[in-house]
């Protein structure tokens, strides 16, 4: 009996999703190691956090272009930019750790799935119903990352918008919703659907035959 390689694209897949499956975890390992350090106080008062800013900023300096003889006004606005806690509080960096730790095994078991699909497909199995819990899986997760991140992010500019201050920069009410999550996820759960089609049409194939 002749054996069918799978196609080289699936192979590919496979291997880098392993290699990423393996770097996420040693990177989810050091997210815990870290926490444990952050609960037993072994950074002390020597944290310097850095992390995106929840929403666009506007500066309201303005600057000056020379451009082909004129001299134009300009001013920076939508801006994404990070803010940096100096010497930040223990407690800040605590909810920080926890919230990249619940991201990290999120994605962990996001990219565990895909490679458990990844997988099947590469061996031949294609309509199967591991396949389909799979997709559906990878589609609840999606959605789990777009409501923890989006819930997140909004938090975060209230709390921040309430209580920080800036004399050059306004900070807007532009906070990222990331819907292409959404659509990504919108998109493997019709995939899965897809797929469910296919498992009956084999089905009855099958008992045809």
């Amino acid at each position: 009996m002749k054996i069918i390689r799978p196609p080289l694209s699936l192979r590919l897949i496979h291997w880098f999703n392993n290699i990423v499956l393996g770097l996420l975890s040693i990177v989810t390992l050091g997210a815990i190691v870290f926490n444990i350090l952050l609960y037993t106080d072994f950074f002390g008062d020597d944290m310097q956090l850095r992390t995106s800013f929840p929403a666009k900023v506007d500066f309201m300096e303005k600057g000056d272009l020379y451009l082909n003889g004129d001299h134009l006004k300009v001013q920076l606005v939508d801006a994404n930019t990070r803010i940096h806690f100096i010497n930040t509080p223990d407690y800040i960096t605590k909810k920080a750790g926890i919230a990249l730790l619940i991201i990290l095994l999120t994605i962990l078991l996001l990219v565990w799935e895909f490679r458990k699909f990844v997988l099947n497909v590469k061996n031949g199995d294609v309509f199967t119903k591991s396949n389909i819990h799979s997709l559906q899986k990878i589609s609840y997760i999606l959605v789990g990352i777009w409501v923890f991140t989006a819930v997140y992010m909004r938090l975060a500019y209230y709390y921040l918008n309430e209580n920080i201050h800036f004399e050059q920069v306004v900070i807007t009410d532009e906070v990222p919703n990331y819907e292409g999550l959404l659509f990504v996820a919108l998109f493997v759960w019709v995939l899965a659907h897809i797929m469910m089609s296919g498992l009956k049409i084999k089905e009855e194939q099958e008992l045809t035959i």
